[in-house]
């Protein structure tokens, strides 16, 4: 029997982590953590425990998702250019 990889990129384990911790409350609302980022949904801030400050290094500016002035493709409403949240990406 041959045995398959699956290989996740670093964006597909940060979301799936986010689905974890964040998911709950989603899910209790009746709508899944996946489900709204698989249909291009935005989530809510306090699922993707977002924050208006760095984590670090890490900031919003530098993340693939980021919009400017100040919004995000994947986190709903305004988001400060200094701010982090657990679906951060690093820009390559």
């Amino acid at each position: 029997m041959e045995k398959m990889h699956t290989t996740f990129s670093r964006r597909d384990v940060m979301r799936r982590a986010a689905m974890i911790t964040g998911g709950g409350a989603m899910v209790a609302a009746g709508l899944g953590h996946g489900v709204a980022l698989a249909q291009g949904a935005k989530v809510a801030q306090s699922a993707a425990q977002y924050q208006a400050t760095p984590k670090a290094k890490a900031q919003c500016s530098g993340c693939t998702s980021f919009i400017a002035p100040g919004s995000c493709k994947l986190v709903s409403g305004a988001i400060s250019p200094s701010g982090w949240c657990t679906l951060y990406a690093a820009k390559s």
